[in-house]
């Protein structure tokens, strides 16, 4: 699919916030992120006023991210992001079950903050179909838009790879590809689409 309209920016750097990823936040050796910092792996995306990164932390730090960069949708990916997040004041807690995914916080303090809230989870249960693509796409062409997953690699990486690919008519899915390895993870080419996840790596995130 193609955008006949010209979108507000097609700009995707490479460089990128860093501040204590999701993986590290039940380990008590290990630094909390910066609550007055976007999360990890933190980077704009085309669109209009659109982002990628990790896992939201806390409460604070979601409002700041409404507050300082103007976000107002939040599209989540992964489940597990949830897991381990800074509850504050909110009567909430980390749930994997489909039917209760509302009494994870995110959902919570992205209601609270008067947020549109996207919850597209992506394993290898609960996989990508158009339908749930139709919500991911129609969310980033609205704009100010956050997508994340846990770690802000193979499943953002995944969908913003697809989001370039569909509104970009010059970009190759080799020019891409090279811009998703930016941000880490395993990732092959093949002509149908993006690999998801690589061979090379047996156990990714999911």
């Amino acid at each position: 699919m193609r955008y006949d309209s010209p979108m507000p920016t097609l700009d995707a750097p490479t460089t990128f916030v860093a501040n204590a990823g999701a993986h590290n936040w039940g380990r008590a050796d290990k630094p909390k992120p910066d609550e007055t910092k976007p999360p990890d792996r933190f980077a704009p995306i085309p669109g209009h006023n659109n982002y990628r990164g990790g896992a939201i932390y806390s409460y604070p730090q979601l409002k700041m991210m409404r507050d300082t960069y103007g976000i107002q949708t939040i599209i989540n990916l992964s489940v597990d992001s949830m897991k381990n997040q800074k509850s504050g004041e909110f009567d909430c807690s980390y749930t994997s079950r489909r039917s209760s995914l509302d009494q994870n916080c995110e959902p919570q303090w992205a209601q609270a903050l008067g947020m549109n809230y996207v919850m597209v989870p992506m394993t290898v249960h609960w996989r990508m179909t158009d339908a749930k693509w139709g919500l991911i796409r129609d969310a980033l062409a609205e704009g100010n838009a956050y997508v994340h997953c846990k770690a802000g690699v193979d499943r953002t990486g995944g969908v913003v790879a697809r989001w370039r690919l569909e509104i970009d008519p010059n970009l190759t899915p080799a020019e891409v590809m090279k811009y998703t390895r930016k941000f880490g993870g395993y990732w092959t080419y093949k002509p149908v689409g993006c690999k998801f996840p690589s061979t090379k790596n047996p156990n990714p995130e999911i």
